[in-house]
């Protein structure tokens, strides 16, 4: 059964493991209802697929979101967007 306690426990842990220090919001668990995600974050046009990354800057602005996720068996895809994920955190970072 999924429960939050459990989704909680896999954010921390994937924290951990990727040396994540921002904070990960938790909009839903248990559901991959796109409907449901877009209630919970209606100031997305609307959620295309899981997991989204929001990117907010220091001010408070949302600069760029993302969605999916390209994990190392996708090669070249996945180098691509480690590269650009990491550029695009160091301009936020130096901002």
């Amino acid at each position: 059964m999924k429960t939050s306690e459990k989704a909680l426990k896999n954010i921390q842990r994937l924290k951990q493991d990727v040396g994540i220090t921002y904070p990960i919001l938790l909009a839903q668990y248990g559901s991959a209802s796109k409907v449901k995600a877009n209630e919970k974050l209606p100031m997305l046009n609307h959620v295309l697929s899981y997991p989204t990354t929001i990117f907010i800057d220091k001010k408070g602005q949302v600069r760029k979101i993302h969605t999916g996720f390209n994990g190392p068996a996708t090669g070249e895809k996945y180098k691509d967007f480690k590269k650009e994920f990491e550029e695009f955190l160091d301009v936020l970072l130096n901002e």
